[in-house]
């Protein structure tokens, strides 16, 4: 490694020290599942180019907005199977727990596969990323059949494994039923009753002083001696058979085992992509959380090295739950932005806000700022925050401060952050500030944005000049004597170190006294910028004030909106109610005016009560007919909703999108209005609307007018004016199936709806039969009072099936 390498590399880690980087890690890796993704959050470092940190940043916002519609990433817990896996890829056999953990990754990858196969529309690089060869589902099946959730070896991982544990089972059995009887023969030598296992062999507990009446092999005793441990020779041979049908258990198990880690072995490439899958997953759903938790939003990071983050937070102080004041920053490349006010007032905060918020751009964690905020690219980082004395090398404070500025000097350029807290600070103030003021010259010529604190005097100066220096402070409340924490721009900040000092117990007199000792000109500068903090705070509480009233306003507006709403809903019911009421009084007077017909005809009664029928109906349908009071008042209930107005016929040209108001469609526009109705396509079906039903909608395009095709009007189903009927299905009845008596009941409900929207035509479907429907429906119809004709349909539209409708 080169010496340039080296002081890079030894910039980075300054870096990561000083923006508390690895403490941002670690609280991030605390949102994970499993162990391999917690450790490869802590080991995340910033991307080195742009794209790599577009990439990165792309993949975290598809993971929340998966988050945000309800589609989290489904990771999972899953053991380290990493080290296993290199194992196995070499040609070392697993263990049975092993293959199990590996078991485990397969089925967290199927699901992350299913998962990705779902979102691969709508979020293709996620899908991308969480992707796995579908072979391995073979292998998981394999894996499953043959290991146990314990680890162990299933009986049914092979014929030869069954038969042997099967042996093992039987001599146990054996075994343990003559250690019984030995039990019940010697219950007088042993001292307790029970049998037992010593070092593979079984054995019975025989006291000592009475071995010897148990013919066997002593294997061990008890601590106090009072006990023996003896294996009867009767079950010598039994517990020599007992291992020998062990060892070929356990011989079959390793074969077994060798047999399944090769099969592992052969998907290792596949395996390592599936392991790193279910890494990723694990590590995005923990950006998601994190998130979600603190508001962080992902930002796209762009080419140039700029900053503008709008309502900026802490990510530590935020993750800690603590109560943080939203800062805005803005900072560009060849810019100082010049950082002053009171002590612990988050002059050093906004510092590392702004060297946070660049490495988790690059890195693809969100970043704690309110939608609207931009970040470009900037690399490198440089920091020199904090107190860096070593007695061991004889640096001094500013001696450490200093060596560090020339390393900074060394590596920025065109593209670097440079952060700087008390820039120059611990010597003489003159020759500091002048120091300070030469570095930032320095710094902004090479192209680099700088963000620095102080208090220096000369400092603020400059950024009020106009130049590439600009202020920034944060307050300070002088009424409660506190800071503000707000960071506000353009503006430089009184550093209020006798109201600090006052604040923490130094005593009236002394503050008093230095005041007194303090020149003119400073006591006029610092009343001076605290006059402007003032006002500054005034006017902000008053935007406040003003947020505040606004929001009312709005809420107001959206509750009354609501009521009108509510009222317009009841009202409607109301109305629907009532024409509900009105058509069925409509059917009865029909059904009566159908029985006087069919007396009448009969000769039962006169034609003075047909009439006084007819009568009725057409007393009880007017209720209810375009324009009564009741079809006027569902009108001026459907008046045009927002984004929608009424349209004249000078609008309706083809092409034109309308919205039809009784069918809640939008349309577009077949040919120019003629005698108010209007022809009209939704979708793939094409309708006869009249022009009052039809509304603008936002955006209907207007093409320059065209003539259009004339209607046919030579066909037997054309009307007199030229109009073309078309059947749909809001124009048509189907009567297939219903007796006589019902489908003329239903007629004539089909006709008063027609009537009521205003339909010219309708069709009934009837079939063809026996014809006795067909036959009744027509001859019904013909002598209905509203219906001018009643014919078959033609060829195009159904034929003798149908019987076309003329209303009039």
């Amino acid at each position: 490694m080169s010496p340039t390498d080296d002081s890079s590399a030894a910039a980075r880690e300054r870096t990561a020290q000083d923006l508390e980087w690895r403490e941002l890690l670690e609280l991030l890796a605390g949102h994970c599942l499993s162990r391999p993704a917690a450790e490869r959050m802590r080991a995340l470092s910033p991307a080195v180019t742009v794209d790599d940190a577009r990439v990165r940043m792309a993949l975290t916002a598809e993971a929340i907005t998966a988050a945000d519609d309800d589609a989290p990433i489904p990771a999972r817990a899953l053991p380290d199977v990493g080290p296993a896996l290199q194992r196995v890829a070499k040609g070392s056999v697993a263990s049975g727990e092993e293959l199990r953990d590996v078991g485990l990754l397969l089925t967290a990858t199927g699901a992350l596969r299913a998962y990705a196969k779902t979102e691969r529309e709508r979020r293709p690089k996620l899908a991308a990323a969480l992707e796995s060869d579908p072979a391995l589902d073979a292998l998981a099946k394999s894996l499953s059949a043959a290991i146990e959730a314990d680890g162990g070896v299933a009986d049914g991982a092979s014929p030869t494994l069954r038969d042997a544990r099967r042996r093992v089972g039987e001599v146990r059995r054996e075994l343990s039923s003559r250690l019984s009887q030995l039990m019940r023969r010697f219950s007088d030598v042993l001292r307790d009753e029970y049998w037992t296992e010593h070092d593979g062999r079984f054995v019975l507990p025989v006291r000592s002083d009475a071995h010897l009446k148990v013919n066997g092999i002593v294997l061990g005793s008890s601590a106090s001696g009072a006990t023996l441990y003896v294996e009867p020779a009767e079950v010598t041979a039994l517990g020599n058979r007992l291992k020998v049908a062990e060892a070929e258990a356990e011989r079959e198990v390793a074969r077994v085992l060798a047999e399944l880690s090769a099969l592992v072995q052969t998907h290792s490439p596949a395996l390592a992509q599936a392991l790193e899958a279910c890494i990723a997953a694990d590590g995005l759903a923990a950006l998601s959380r994190f998130a979600k938790e603190t508001g962080a939003i992902a930002l796209d990071v762009g080419d140039a090295p700029r900053a503008q983050l709008l309502g900026m937070r802490h990510p530590l102080l935020v993750m800690q739950g603590i109560e943080v004041v939203p800062s805005d920053l803005a900072l560009r490349s060849s810019q100082a932005m010049v950082i002053s006010g009171p002590n612990a007032g988050g002059k050093t905060v906004a510092l590392k806000c702004l060297g946070l918020a660049a490495w988790m751009a690059r890195s693809g964690i969100p970043v704690t700022a309110e939608p609207g905020s931009e970040l470009g690219f900037f690399e490198p980082v440089l920091t020199d925050v904090g107190d860096e004395q070593s007695l061991l090398r004889s640096l001094s404070t500013f001696s450490a401060h200093v060596r560090n500025l020339a390393a900074i000097l060394e590596h920025a350029g065109g593209s670097a952050l440079v952060l700087l807290d008390e820039v120059a600070a611990g010597t003489d103030p003159e020759e500091g500030s002048a120091l300070a003021a030469a570095v930032l010259e320095a710094l902004v010529a090479r192209g680099a944005a700088v963000a620095v604190t102080t208090h220096y005097e000369r400092l603020k100066e400059l950024g009020a000049k106009g130049g590439p220096l600009v202020n920034a402070s944060v307050g300070f409340d002088m009424a409660r004597m506190a800071p503000t924490f707000r960071l506000t721009l353009g503006v430089p900040g009184a550093s209020s170190a006798l109201a600090v000092a006052a604040r923490y117990g130094i005593p009236a007199s002394i503050v008093e006294r230095a005041q007194a000792l303090l020149p003119r000109r400073a006591l006029d500068r610092e009343e001076l910028v605290q006059k402007l903090e003032a006002e500054r705070a005034l006017l902000e509480t008053t935007r406040a004030a003003a947020e505040d009233e606004l929001r009312r306003q709005r809420q107001l507006t959206a509750e009354i909106e609501a009521e009108r709403k509510k009222a317009r809903d009841e009202e409607r019911a109301r109305l629907s109610a009532e024409s509900r009421d009105l058509l069925g009084e409509v059917r009865r007077a029909r059904a009566e005016l159908t029985e006087a017909k069919r007396r009448v005809a009969r000769g039962e009664v006169g034609k003075d009560e047909l009439k006084a029928a007819e009568k009725s109906v057409n007393q009880a349908a007017s209720h209810a007919a375009i324009g009564s009071a009741l079809e006027a008042a569902q009108r001026k209930l459907e008046a045009p909703a927002p984004g929608r107005k009424p349209a004249g016929e000078a609008d309706l040209v083809p092409g034109t999108r309308v919205f039809l108001k009784r069918l809640g469609q939008i349309a577009e526009v077949l040919q120019p209005p003629e005698r108010g109705q209007l022809k009209v396509a939704v979708g793939s079906m094409r309708l006869s609307v009249r022009v009052e039903d039809a509304e603008l909608v936002e955006g209907h395009k207007k093409p320059t007018t065209r003539s259009a095709p004339k209607p046919k009007g030579g066909g037997p189903m054309a009307l007199a004016d030229g109009f073309v009927p078309v059947r749909t299905s809001h124009n048509t009845l189907d009567l297939r199936g219903q007796r006589v008596d019902e489908a003329l009941d239903a007629v004539d409900a089909f006709v008063d709806r027609l009537l009521q929207v205003g339909e010219p035509v309708g069709y009934v479907l009837h079939g063809h039969g026996t014809g006795a429907l067909k036959l009744a429906v027509r001859a019904h119809l013909s002598a209905a009072t509203h219906v001018r004709r009643a014919a078959p349909a033609e060829p195009d539209d159904g034929g003798d099936a149908f019987t076309v409708v003329w209303l009039g």
